[in-house]
């Protein structure tokens, strides 16, 4: 296992807060608890776009996702004043937040009443930051249309890098590509056989599901291959060090 030492060779891509809500969707399948895969996860992330009211959410949906962190119905355009004041600075597209300190005060503002609420810190070794911040820079503008904003796992880690915050505890890498630079899902998340890449690169998971050792969690990526969706490529696979932190 990694020790908190080990904390500062990462750059922080931002900070997470998340429950796992028991949420599975219609192919059944169930991530590992500790995941900040997206797709097909019962784990939701706080704010998401649901709570931007410029975002083209239904009130219905934006009450299921605000249930699902303890918040009321009168709770909500709290929230949503919030979010749409706090956006780009304290938080960005779509659920990550830039600061440990503004994940906390989140926290202790909203979500008092989110049962098992998790805050993870997620870093990116510095020795892959420079080629993920090339893959992730959104493109340039096209003729006659406005230019597309960097979602906040970008911003983190390129334009406002710091190190991982310490006081936590190190859980261990997850193989993720980041879609688009905007969420992360796993091999799991997305079909693929993770359990076969771990076997043909000889690594085995820790108590969390997760890889102990970066030298491994590297060795895996380039056998998976590219991102199975062409209408939402990524950034490749990389190995993303999870830390979790008192709220």
């Amino acid at each position: 296992m990694q020790t908190a030492a080990h904390v500062q060779d990462y750059v922080a891509s931002g900070y997470f807060l998340s429950r796992d809500a028991g949420i599975h969707d219609c192919t059944g399948i169930e991530l590992r608890r500790v995941t900040l895969a997206h797709d097909h996860s019962s784990r939701r992330f706080f704010p998401g776009s649901w709570a931007l009211s410029w975002c083209r959410d239904p009130r219905e949906r934006r009450l299921e996702e605000a249930a699902i962190f303890g918040i009321p119905e009168e709770g909500l355009d709290q929230v949503m004043t919030w979010a749409d004041q706090s956006f780009g600075s304290s938080f960005g597209a779509w659920d990550a937040f830039f600061t440990l300190d503004g994940a906390r005060a989140a926290a202790r503002s909203f979500l008092r009443n989110a049962a098992d609420l998790e805050l993870w810190g997620v870093g990116l070794h510095r020795s892959l930051v420079s080629a993920f911040c090339d893959a992730s820079a959104p493109a340039a503008p096209q003729p006659g249309y406005a230019p597309a904003g960097a979602c906040a796992i970008h911003v983190a880690t390129c334009a406002r890098p710091a190190s991982l915050g310490q006081g936590g505890t190190v859980l261990g890498h997850e193989i993720l590509i980041a879609d688009q630079g905007c969420s992360f899902n796993s091999p799991e998340s997305l079909h693929l056989d993770e359990p076969a890449y771990l076997r043909e690169a000889g690594v085995v998971l820790n108590g969390h599901g997760l890889v102990d050792s970066f030298d491994e969690a590297l060795a895996c990526c380039p056998l998976i291959g590219p991102h199975p969706s062409r209408e939402r490529p990524g950034t490749g696979w990389l190995p993303w060090l999870i830390v979790r932190y008192p709220l």
